[in-house]
């Protein structure tokens, strides 16, 4: 399994809830850290839109968390090294060779247009998601930040008609960035994701049995940081053995 491939079945992982114990932690890291450039060509001049640490192996096609396939080098080589990066950073926030790469990589993601300014041309406009879950795991305490890649996600989001991939993507960073910045952005979508948690999902597919629980459990993890929805928390997803499709557990427990 690649470092990529470890790094996407990770975060499945985590979303769903799963609990990953030490020793798969310390093999999770290792793995990663040893799929590192051993030789990292510094970027030079004022722009580095291209992956130092973790670069994508010539003539692959990738797929996204949730089975997007990039169309331009930028979004696939960010998308790689940011995934990647990021399960370090939630692993091993204190490894310093993370520490080192966390560092370099947000100070070359401030000179790039997807990952700083207002940016919404084409995959630029993708990318710049990627950087915003980055960030809630790696620089957490940078609110501006953080709040700037919400912007651009609200200001370029009606550009244009886009694909399912981003609005999904901005659901999972609302699911994991800080709570004060969440809240706001949830309460905007929040009849569309009432909607979307309430429904059920088709199992047909390899990919449908892939990606719908996670996208289930990704809405769970979203709308239990409500305080209304907080007994979601922890819900199992559940297939309906009439018809295969898969849901939410969401018959709520009353309490005496």
């Amino acid at each position: 399994m690649s470092a990529y491939r470890t790094a996407i079945e990770t975060n499945y992982r985590m979303i769903k809830g799963e609990n990953i114990a030490e020793n798969e932690r310390e093999a999770i890291v290792g793995e990663l850290l040893e799929a590192a450039e051993t030789d990292p060509a510094m970027p030079t001049g004022s722009r580095a839109m291209y992956p130092v640490f973790y670069i994508p192996p010539q003539g692959v096609k990738l797929q996204s968390l949730m089975a997007q396939i990039p169309k331009t080098k930028i979004l696939a080589g960010n998308m790689y090294e940011l995934e990647i990066l990021r399960v370090l950073c939630l692993l091993a926030p204190e490894d310093p060779r993370v520490v080192f790469m966390r560092d370099a990589t947000l100070e070359r993601l401030r000179s790039t247009c997807f990952g700083w300014e207002d940016d919404g041309v084409g995959e630029c406009f993708d990318a710049s998601l990627i950087v915003l879950r980055f960030l809630c795991a790696a620089a957490p305490e940078d609110r501006e930040w953080i709040k700037g890649r919400i912007e651009n996600y609200n200001r370029h989001a009606d550009d244009k008609k886009r694909p399912w991939f981003p609005l999904w993507y901005f659901w999972l960073c609302l699911s994991e960035m800080p709570l004060e910045l969440a809240l706001p952005e949830i309460e905007r979508h929040r009849e569309e994701l009432e909607k979307k948690l309430r429904r059920s999902y088709v199992m047909n597919s390899p990919q449908d049995r892939a990606l719908h629980p996670l996208l289930i459990c990704m809405l769970r993890n979203l709308m239990s940081r409500l305080p209304e929805y907080a007994w979601l928390s922890g819900r199992l997803v559940l297939l309906n053995p009439k018809d295969g499709r898969a849901r939410l557990d969401m018959e709520e427990v009353k309490t005496a």
